[in-house]
């Protein structure tokens, strides 16, 4: 495959607002977890069944998506029938491959199986990720549940600055390795919400609305990282028209699935 680095232009008004994920996990039936999330550049569903011991179906669409190929990636989730409530996720993800799956209904499906395990009826995490200021000076990254804080760090780019116990600890590759030791719980599910909504806010520095119809092999950097750009999908995936909202002074417009 002739793969090329896709160029895209600065985003114009990166520096003057921020990045925001809500995710919404429902108990909404006896043996079923229905999760939803909506960001900047995506909109997913996930109902996950359930016996009470093991996962027996996997439904959901996707509702705003970046590329054409994305809304194909329910097949693979389908892997996840059969595992038991109570797996680890880190063995979840060694049985599961989450680079054949859509990263972010991966992501969801998961928080979806552990969440039937919980007592508590609905839960609610938001992610705000601030735009690196032009100064270079720290942002901020925040995750709540239920809307209670429960992480607020500085970040210069990807690196946490405060708080100090850890600072210079990186928020994306390497973060699974010190996160799993700092944190239990909520706390640690959290952790990971926020890692995840760090790494989906750096889109806000590009505008990409010129880029519809796209092909997905000129998106070198991303080939082999989820579904889309696997091998015998990727020649096929195209960028999908109109999809990227700013939500920086909306936040009450998430999970409507404009």
């Amino acid at each position: 495959m002739n793969l090329q680095t896709p160029v895209y232009p600065p985003n114009p008004d990166y520096g003057n607002g921020l990045y925001r994920r809500r995710i919404r996990l429902v108990q909404t039936a006896t043996g079923e977890v229905c999760g939803e999330l909506e960001d900047d550049c995506h909109g997913f569903r996930v109902v996950l069944q359930h016996d009470g011991r093991v996962v027996t179906g996997v439904s959901g669409r996707a509702l705003r998506v970046p590329m054409s190929t994305c809304g194909q990636a329910l097949k693979p989730l389908q892997g996840l029938i059969g595992i038991a409530l109570d797996t680890p996720v880190s063995e979840i993800v060694a049985s599961v491959n989450p680079r054949s799956n859509c990263t972010h209904w991966y992501d969801l499906a998961l928080l979806a199986l552990v969440h039937a395990t919980q007592a508590e009826a609905e839960r609610i995490y938001d992610v705000e990720v601030v735009d690196q200021p032009p100064d270079g000076s720290p942002a901020r990254a925040e995750v709540l549940l239920n809307g209670e804080s429960i992480h607020c760090w500085l970040l210069d780019g990807t690196t946490v600055v405060q708080p100090q116990a850890f600072a210079g600890k990186p928020m994306l590759k390497g973060f699974s390795a010190w996160a799993n030791d700092a944190f239990e719980g909520a706390a640690r599910e959290a952790a990971f919400v926020l890692s995840k909504g760090v790494f989906v806010a750096f889109s806000r520095l590009f505008d990409m609305s010129g880029s519809s119809g796209q092909s997905a092999l000129a998106h070198a950097n991303m080939h082999g990282a989820c579904y889309t750009y696997s091998k015998g999908v990727v020649e096929h995936a195209v960028r999908n028209h109109d999809v990227v909202r700013d939500f920086s002074d909306t936040p009450e417009q998430l999970l409507t699935f404009r």
